[in-house]
Parts: structure tokens; sequence; C-alpha cells
């Protein structure tokens, strides 16, 4: 028998995926072809904005290098992160905590009209907390906060994909 090229495997597994329609979960598709987007976040160190032009930058989207040169501008106003305690044990230790994140964003076309302004995503998790394991609770705290801001992202994702960008001002219910 004979052995089938590597090279031919490869070709017909990447010329599959590509007419299956696979794509990048996440990317909108509802703005025109070739538009671009500029991601601007009142905090400079908005770990949030920089994992979210990533993902759209390797998802095809292109990112305008300054406002004056995007067809639409996503803009982050607010970033929190909070811990509240939930529940206490017997010496009045807090032994589980509710971990929030939130995030108001807005979007507008780069002629300055409003598609979507201040919305609030926001997700939450449980974090069980024990005194006598602080080092791999904290390491646990770490992680849940970074699959919490990945949520986040696709969360606005998701809302950017229903934003109509060419609907009228009065069809614009979101």
């Amino acid at each position: 028998m004979k052995k089938i090229p590597l090279r031919i495997i490869i070709l017909v597994f990447a010329f599959t995926i590509i007419n299956c329609g696979w794509h990048l979960r996440g990317v909108p598709k509802n703005f025109p072809p070739g538009s671009t987007i500029y991601i601007f976040s009142e905090n400079p160190r908005s770990d949030i904005a920089d994992e979210l032009s990533r993902l759209l930058h390797n998802s095809g989207v292109a990112i305008a290098p300054s406002p004056m040169d995007a067809d639409y501008v996503l803009t982050i106003h607010t970033e929190t992160e909070r811990k509240l305690t939930v529940a206490v044990d017997s010496e009045g230790r807090a032994s589980e905590y509710e971990l929030i994140t939130s995030v108001i964003y807005s979007i507008r076309t780069g002629s300055g009209e409003t598609l979507l302004n201040k919305a609030q995503a926001d997700v939450y998790r449980a974090l069980v907390w024990d005194v006598s394991e602080i080092v791999s609770k904290g390491e646990e705290e770490r992680l849940l906060r970074a699959e919490m801001r990945r949520e986040l992202i696709g969360r606005i994702i998701d809302r950017l994909r229903r934003v109509d960008a060419n609907a009228p001002l009065e069809d614009k219910s979101y």
C-alpha cells in the first residue's frame, strides 16, 4: 500500500476547513466589509481592550491606528473588579467570596453617530476561601479573573454582532 504524502493530507484538511464555513467564533460580520474599528480605553492599562484588540485582529477584523482612520470606535469607559464577602466561618473569617468583573463600553461610527451607548456587561463567579490554602486560593482567584475577562470579551463581541450599523436611528433598540 502506498503512503499518502503528508502535504496532500494537510491540503485536503485545509481545503475542508476553508469550505465548511468555519471561522473564529466571535468575529462580528454585521459591519460592512473592509470596515475598520478602533478600540479605545479610558484606562491606558486596560487588559480587556488589549485582549479584545488582539482577538479581533487575529480574527481578520482591521484595527485602525487612530479614531480618525476608523469606521467604528469602541470605547471602554470603565473596568471594575470587585470581591464581596458572601459567607463567613465560625471565627468571623471570610469563607466564600463573590467575584464580579464589569465593563461599561460604547460604540460609535467614525462620523460620531452613537450605535451603542454605555452598555454594561458583568460576570460573576463564586470563590470558596480556605485560610489554610492562601497561596493556592490566590492563584485560583487570578485564574478565575482571567476567565472572567475572556467571558466579558465574548459578551462584548456578541453585543457587537447584534448592532446593526445600517439600521435607521429609530430602529436601533438595543
